[in-house]
């Protein structure tokens, strides 16, 4: 009897200390999963960031709001992955979270260029103003493309141009078709066109008019109110330099630029005290090695006259089409000396990496050049020990979301390279690169787009705000009175928020 009962026990007995082992097994299995977990948290840009009560009551709520409206477009059928920014700006704007978007405080806008970003509507009703507007009504050629606008002397317009006004006026549908001209879209992701071709093409059409002392102060004051009305503090500009004219005085020095900018910023002060500008010199990637140095000379003497305005140095263009950065290794070396000539400090903040090839190597050069900061950094990824080393000198990524899209970047936002830098802990920004070009203005829409696309949460967004101000080219005074003030913005947004999501 008693072998029977003991044969019973371990029979009973052997699942029971099965299911032991398997559940001890399992917990050992979950705690190496959290820890795994852990690890990958610690290494994200965000790990220093912890949340105060309010905000961590708030990025529960706005986790709930992303929740219902991604599931609403899923039950909509809405292809949300699958589309375009121009095509999905009208349910951007009428989701909830635009709204709670557009009330948070921005910080510092570091990545956007002159001539973009200010929305073509507001530029073809200013520029119609003047009666020495011209638009070019013909089909292009090597000087002139069609929709192009310009100011000319009555005695001086060249063949092909009307002027604007009696155009815009004789023929009621023009004007659509040019702010058409003006908007760069994408309206299929998989479809093949030179964007880059299309995207310059918009700046030509307008580029001219920028020049013009009159347009050009108008312009610059509705693209700071813009900013300013999108809770945007701060803003720096790679700024093309042209000589500014008008039909009284004829062409001004280079400097009125500058000079002009200061004036603009005295009549914002008057209603927004906090908002600040800086500029970085920028010239073009396609211009050889003395053409760069000449650049670079201009830029050091302006510099020397503004060092509070001008800040640093770029080259833009289709990284595809231009010189590389190393192709103006030279240029470089000579930063030091002619730093002692001027007496003055010139940081670069050069474009590198916008691009989804291997094979350029831009982003390579930054490690060892005095680049405080990256223009795009897409490729970055594909170089991890570049990317450890851009980490470990504290190096920040520009990212432009919507303009990576709209250029051919990338198509589903899931899939942006800002997602590894992130999550491996490089410092990113959120900047709009051109939004009058892409057919937005502020810098809200780019915030939308990398919360619900890259399932960001409330420290992730006030980390990339921070950024914008603490990687800002503000010298250490100008930061200190940002934070300040961007402290006391942020802490009334999640106030405010919470009231309302109530």
């Amino acid at each position: 009897m008693m072998k029977k009962t003991l044969l019973y026990i371990l029979l009973l007995g052997l699942p029971l200390t099965g299911n032991q082992y398997i559940t001890a097994q399992e917990l050992s299995y979950q705690q190496k999963i959290s820890l795994l977990d852990k690890k990958n948290q610690a290494l994200s840009f965000d790990s220093d960031l912890k949340l105060s009560g309010a905000e961590s009551v708030l990025d529960k709520k706005l986790f709930q709001l992303r929740k219902e409206f991604l599931s609403e477009t899923e039950k909509q059928k809405v292809p949300l992955y699958n589309s375009s920014f121009n095509q999905i700006k009208p349910l951007i704007e009428n989701s909830k979270l635009f709204d709670i978007i557009r009330s948070m405080p921005k910080g510092g806008l570091l990545h956007t260029h002159s001539g973009g970003i200010t929305d073509a509507k507001w530029i073809i009703e200013t520029a119609r103003k003047y009666k020495e507007s011209y638009i070019y009504v013909q089909k292009d050629n090597d000087q002139y493309i069609f929709g192009q606008m310009a100011f000319f002397a009555k005695d001086k317009v060249p063949a092909g141009f009307v002027n604007l006004d009696e155009k815009l006026s004789s023929d009621h549908g023009f004007e659509k078709q040019l702010q058409e001209l003006l908007i760069l879209k994408r309206d299929q992701l998989c479809n093949y066109t030179d964007y880059w071709i299309e995207f310059e093409k918009r700046f030509k059409r307008t580029g001219s008019l920028l020049s013009y002392r009159p347009f050009f102060k108008a312009y610059y004051l509705k693209g700071f109110q813009d900013l300013i009305k999108d809770n945007v503090q701060h803003v720096e500009i790679r700024f093309i330099f042209d000589q500014l004219y008008d039909f009284e005085h004829g062409k001004y020095s280079l400097n009125t630029s500058i000079t002009d900018l200061q004036d603009i910023l005295k009549e914002i002060h008057k209603t927004a005290p906090q908002f600040t500008l800086k500029l970085i010199y920028s010239s073009f990637k396609f211009l050889d090695s003395k053409g760069v140095d000449q650049q670079l000379e201009a830029a050091f003497q302006l510099k020397k006259e503004f060092p509070d305005m001008i800040t640093g140095f770029d080259l833009v263009a289709d990284e595809a089409a231009g010189n590389s950065i190393y192709s103006f290794h030279e240029s470089w070396m000579k930063l030091n000396s002619l730093s002692k000539k001027y007496g003055v400090d010139m940081p670069l903040f050069l474009h590198a990496g916008e691009s989804n090839s291997v094979f350029n190597k831009n982003v390579l050069d930054l490690t060892l050049l005095n680049n405080k900061r990256i223009g795009h950094g897409l490729n970055l990824i594909y170089f991890p020990k570049t990317m450890e080393l851009i980490k470990k000198q504290n190096k920040l990524v520009e990212v432009s979301p919507i303009s990576n899209q709209i250029l051919g970047y990338v198509s589903d936002m899931r899939n942006h390279p800002a997602r590894v830098l992130l999550s491996n802990g490089v410092q990113c920004s959120i900047n709009s690169d051109d939004p009058g070009v892409y057919g937005y203005e502020g810098l809200s829409y780019d915030f939308w787009v990398a919360f619900v696309y890259w399932e960001l949460d409330v420290k992730a967004l006030k980390k990339l705000v921070y950024n914008s101000i603490n990687y800002s080219s503000l010298n250490e005074k100008e930061k200190k009175e940002a934070i300040l003030y961007l402290d006391k913005q942020w802490i009334d947004f999640v106030t405010q928020m919470n009231q309302k999501l109530n």
